[in-house]
């Protein structure tokens, strides 16, 4: 099979993957935030955040090392497992002691149990996600999303009827748990002929340190950004708005999970395999940039224009102040579309160090911005967030012209139809919604508005982005040719 028709399907599964949890997980939003108060949100948001943070040194420590690496033996996978448990348990251990001076520091008691019981999905995750490495590095997509949906399908359906039984808060923590434990057992109990075994011998993992310290510095420092945002939100403006900054957070990450994620998750092996090419890997790269920006644009942009309506039908009243968080939070992520392939471009030619220094470098103004605003009011914390990304996205501009001489017009060029077709969407939907009666039906302003902003954009990019349509359709006709074609 060629490597662009493998990469292409590859990106089918992947999104199935990403796309199928992400809506499922959505779903049980909608479920849970018309059962629960944005507090109960906003305390475990505040819990997740810490836990999540803690799990990139235990899920992710190996996996690029292990799927970017050109030379992994099966020692190296049965080295990194046993690793990887027993960094699950030092990890978890950390945790039960931190929590209740994290549960001091947000002044509620319930952070310290959620916390603790959160953590205990660590223990299987993150051996866990020595598998999903080998099967990354084999183009397993279609085995990752069909075993780990089952797994995803369970945990949601255990949140929603806890919730139905009056648990509260702890509905959103048994979800979340049964979540991360069910989708691990799949993935282990479905694939016995590729288990991997508890070894005595670590040596093989000195060969991936090298990579893996700076692939997890990366991975942390830019994760761990947005946790400490949620973390702090909570502790400076309170569970409450830290409750609506979660579902405003969780919105547009389920778009960008269906969409973006899929692409992401595939371009490290796919470039890893054409890194010898610099043309073709250029090449390779620069269509991502393209067909991402012509899918991702308008998806964020009819998000950000239709977010109070579309709360109101999902959510109801009680979560309207979360609309405008919505806007900001899309309108931020257009900068990250616009550089989201370069992560993977960069590992892919050995370059993990730059991408290592700019997340490094954002954490550090996240965190400088932080103390000397403390986040208040919620305006200024929006702030904070999308000035982080536009210097994130400057020195990735900045980088990229240094390693590969890509130039800063040859970078905008390859997105700004799509970026100047979805801002004349959300200003046409604007002036749409301003003819509409106020006291109309929620659902019929929501349809109106979103059939206009479709057909805007449509009618933009036919008339000036033919070129990012044919790519779109080039990579669709990949999918239907014979294995055997390129």
């Amino acid at each position: 099979m060629g490597l662009r028709h493998k990469a292409v399907k590859s990106i089918l599964w992947s999104g199935l993957e990403s796309g199928s949890t992400s809506l499922i997980a959505f779903l049980s939003l909608v479920v849970l935030a018309k059962l629960l108060e944005p507090r109960d949100f906003g305390v475990f948001s505040v819990s997740l955040a810490v836990v999540e943070t803690a799990g990139i040194f235990t899920n992710m420590i190996f996996h690029d090392a292990l799927v970017q690496q050109s030379v992994v033996t099966e020692k190296h996978f049965d080295s990194a497992f046993t690793v990887s448990i027993v960094l699950s348990l030092i990890v978890y251990a950390l945790l039960w002691i931190a929590f209740p001076y994290v549960a001091l520091t947000v002044q509620d008691d319930r952070v310290r149990d959620v916390g603790r019981t959160l953590g205990l999905g660590l223990l299987i995750t993150g051996p866990a996600g020595v598998l999903a490495a080998k099967q990354s590095r084999e183009f397993g997509f279609r085995l990752l999303a069909m075993r780990t949906l089952a797994g995803r399908l369970g945990g949601a359906t255990l949140g929603i009827v806890s919730a139905c039984l009056g648990l509260g808060l702890w509905a959103l923590v048994i979800q979340n748990l049964a979540i991360m434990v069910l989708g691990a057992a799949t993935l282990f109990g479905f694939t016995p002929h590729q288990r991997i075994r508890v070894t005595t011998s670590v040596r093989p993992v000195c060969d991936l340190l090298r990579y893996s310290a700076a692939a997890t510095t990366s991975l942390a420092a830019g994760f761990i950004s947005k946790r400490f945002f949620l973390f702090f939100s909570g502790v400076y403006l309170g569970t409450e708005v830290a409750g609506f900054l979660n579902l405003a957070f969780r919105l547009v990450d389920t778009v960008w999970a269906i969409s973006a994620t899929a692409v992401s998750q595939v371009l490290l092996p796919t470039l890893a395999q054409l890194q010898h090419d610099r043309l073709r890997l250029t090449k390779a790269y620069r269509l991502s940039v393209a067909s991402a920006s012509a899918i991702l644009y308008p998806a964020f942009a009819g998000l950000a224009i239709v977010a109070p309506e579309l709360i109101q039908v999902l959510f109801g009243s009680k979560w309207a102040p979360a609309s405008s968080y919505v806007f900001a939070l899309s309108a931020v992520t257009f900068l990250q579309i616009a550089r989201f392939p370069s992560a993977p471009l960069l590992s892919s030619i050995g370059h993990v160090r730059d991408v290592c220094l700019i997340n490094v470098a954002s954490l550090a103004c996240m965190s400088i911005a932080i103390a000397l605003t403390r986040l208040t009011p919620d305006y200024v914390a929006l702030a904070v967030w999308g000035g982080v990304e536009f210097i994130t996205f400057t020195a990735t501009v900045l980088i990229l012209r240094l390693r590969l001489g890509t130039t800063m017009s040859q970078q905008l060029n390859d997105v700004f139809v799509p970026f100047f077709a979805s801002i004349s969407m959300m200003v046409v939907t604007q002036i749409e919604r301003s003819f509409l009666p106020v006291e109309g039906s929620p659902h019929l302003r929501l349809l109106e508005l979103g059939v206009g902003g479709a057909l805007t954009y449509i009618a933009l990019m036919l008339v000036f982005g033919r070129q990012f349509l044919d790519t779109l359709v080039g990579m669709a006709r990949v999918v239907l040719v014979k294995d055997g074609t390129t």
